[in-house]
């Protein structure tokens, strides 16, 4: 029978500091992206709303890259 894996989880028992990290990139985005729609939408928080969007997926997506590079 197979452990079930956590949503903050990479494997059975074994914490991801990446995953947490991105989710919170992801929910400041959200935020953000709230303040900036009922603040006249700034091209400021535009901007930064994008960057925690880049940095809720980005670091992720280059990681899986590299350990296929290192592993196969």
């Amino acid at each position: 029978m197979s452990e079930k894996v956590g949503f903050f989880e990479e494997k059975p028992n074994v914490k991801s500091s990446m995953r947490l990290m991105s989710f919170l990139s992801l929910l400041a985005a959200m935020g953000m992206g709230v303040l900036t729609l009922y603040s006249e939408g700034s091209a400021d928080g535009l901007m930064i709303t994008f960057g925690f969007l880049l940095g809720a997926f980005a670091p992720k997506t280059v990681q899986k890259f590299a350990e296929q590079k290192v592993n196969g």
